[in-house]
């Protein structure tokens, strides 16, 4: 026997139009559009997944090779907080900032002296307002900017640096698996990376293209490119 939502159902080729319109909607509601529940989910889990994660090498590397006092230090998607963590508890002042509310999941990692030391600020590269500093750090975070954005984040980065001040970070290649067409993350190829630093001395260059996890554990092709440059002004 039909349940009783389909017995009244009958097919009338006036109101077909109608009922595909419906159903469609219904389809595209349940399956393909991401509840705010289910993003929120995710990006706990990518948390959860990341937050003992060991510094990016990027950021060890300078730590332990470029002479510097430390100073003040902005990390610019700073999700789980490794590297402001591991900055701070080097004699860093760190604010950091991601588009989710981590401050939580990072103070509780830091001692009374280190919290004296950590400022979190919740922000969208969008209307990203940055203070003066010494460093910043943008490892897997400058590639998010949508692509119509990238160069006045950038702006606002180099603006942000004091004179002799340095960048540590990374950004996306071409041959990265998640370059697919309509894809809002930015991609640049070796040259267009190079032309972001002209007003820079690169200190460290290196490419890497490897197979590798996501921090959601999921398989990828990775391509970046990882810089460490001071600031010529």
């Amino acid at each position: 026997k039909m349940p009783p939502y389909f017995s009244s159902f009958r097919y009338d080729k006036n109101n077909f139009k109608l009922y595909k319109k419906i159903f469609s909607h219904m389809f595209y509601s349940l399956f393909l559009v991401k509840s705010p529940l289910k993003k929120k989910k995710k990006i706990e889990k990518y948390y959860n997944n990341t937050e003992l994660d060991i510094p990016k090498k990027n950021v060890k590397y300078f730590i332990e090779n470029i002479i510097t006092y430390p100073g003040k230090a902005i990390d610019i998607g700073c999700g789980a907080g490794n590297e402001t963590v591991y900055l701070i508890k080097n004699g860093w002042n760190v604010i950091s900032i991601d588009k989710e509310n981590v401050e939580e999941r990072i103070s509780k990692r830091l001692n009374t002296e280190e919290l004296n030391r950590f400022k979190f600020q919740k922000q969208n590269f969008e209307d990203m307002v940055l203070e003066k500093s010494d460093l910043i750090v943008a490892n897997y975070s400058l590639p998010f900017c949508d692509s119509q954005q990238i160069e006045k984040v950038w702006k606002k980065i180099i603006d942000s640096i004091r004179p002799n001040g340095y960048f540590v970070g990374n950004f996306f290649g071409i041959n990265d698996s998640w370059n697919i067409e309509k894809s809002k993350i930015t991609f640049l190829t070796k040259s267009q990376v190079e032309d972001l630093f002209e007003k820079f001395d690169i200190i460290k260059f290196n490419e890497v293209e490897k197979d590798g996890i996501t921090g959601l554990g999921k398989m990828k092709h990775w391509h970046i490119f990882n810089v460490i440059a001071r600031i010529k002004k």
